[in-house]
């Protein structure tokens, strides 16, 4: 885990997110830049990667993380702040220092961290493949999902996500969809869910993230549909 922490320091991704900041955060110390997306999505990547290799220590290792946010998941923050404790060592990259809670509360980014991990556990569950997949959005899968299933739910559930204003009762349409796209193997960008999660948080972020998620699933949506014609 430490050299995986070592090999991401100087990581392309790293510097892409730092280079699209503008000025004002390139001059901020490296500490305090955000940090969400690159640390959730590469320990997706990570995870992903040792516990799909099988028949090794890290292997082990990873099935025990992702068993351990599995078990976070069904928990309440609030109510298990270990919980949270346990899905911020499962980072290989920590958040950035402005990111950190500094309360007797999680921050926004932790709760972000948070959830979208807990639900890559339960998508990784009993998976024979990589389901973070950094090339297609989490609404994007959504639609492709929609386009290739014969249920006519997919799209009601995912408009009853998008219009939960209840942090709680959005996680529960969420683990709902993750548990189907876990059945059509179909993967998403854990590190941008990370980001949008935390966004939503956000009532003056909230209708854009909403609006790129719409638009996403549609053109997904779009997409499956010329594949499944294809095939």
């Amino acid at each position: 885990m430490a050299s995986d922490l070592k090999a991401t320091a100087q990581s392309p991704g790293v510097a892409a997110d730092v280079a699209g900041t503008g000025t004002a955060e390139a001059a901020t110390p490296a500490e305090q830049r955000p940090n969400l997306k690159f640390a959730v999505g590469r320990t997706a990547e990570v995870l992903q990667r040792d516990y799909l290799a099988g028949g090794n220590t890290a292997a082990a290792n990873a099935r025990g993380t992702l068993a351990e946010l599995r078990k976070a998941g069904a928990l309440k923050l609030e109510n298990h702040p270990l919980a949270l404790e346990s899905v911020l060592m499962a980072l290989v990259v920590p958040l950035s220092e402005r990111e950190q809670g500094k309360s007797d509360h999680a921050s926004p980014s932790e709760r972000a961290a948070f959830y979208a991990l807990t639900l890559f556990g339960q998508h990784m569950q009993s998976s024979q493949q990589q389901v973070h997949n950094s090339e297609q959005s989490f609404a994007a899968a959504c639609g492709r999902l929609h386009a290739t299933v014969e249920s006519k739910s997919i799209k009601p559930r995912f408009d009853a996500m998008q219009s939960a204003f209840n942090e709680d009762t959005r996680m529960i349409h969420l683990r709902n969809l993750i548990a189907l796209l876990r059945d059509k193997k179909i993967g998403f960008d854990y590190g941008q869910l990370a980001q949008d999660l935390r966004s939503l948080q956000n009532p003056r972020r909230r209708n854009g993230v909403l609006l790129r998620w719409g638009r996403d699933f549609a053109n997904g949506t779009f997409r499956g549909r010329a594949t499944t014609e294809e095939s």
